[in-house]
């Protein structure tokens, strides 16, 4: 069973690949500054319900105060 130190690797890891992966996505025009916006805070309100625990909690403002501001609205301009 993997302790505390193992689960924060694994979500310092899983964070890292999705920027790339939304930083190649734009790259590529797949995606724009304003789609990976919205991805994202949509990926927070489907926490919100739950915000009262910790992790959600936790969750919610690594999504909005962490990775959100890696894709600002005006796309880096």
């Amino acid at each position: 069973m993997y302790g505390h130190g193992r689960e924060l690797e694994v979500g310092n890891a899983t964070s890292a690949i999705l920027v790339s992966l939304l930083r190649t996505l734009i790259e590529k025009s797949v995606l724009s500054n304003g789609d990976v916006r919205t991805l994202l805070t949509d990926a927070a309100a489907t926490l919100a319900p739950h915000e009262y625990t910790a992790p959600f909690q936790g969750a919610i403002g690594i999504i909005l105060e962490d990775i959100l501001p890696k894709f600002p609205e005006n796309g880096g301009d």
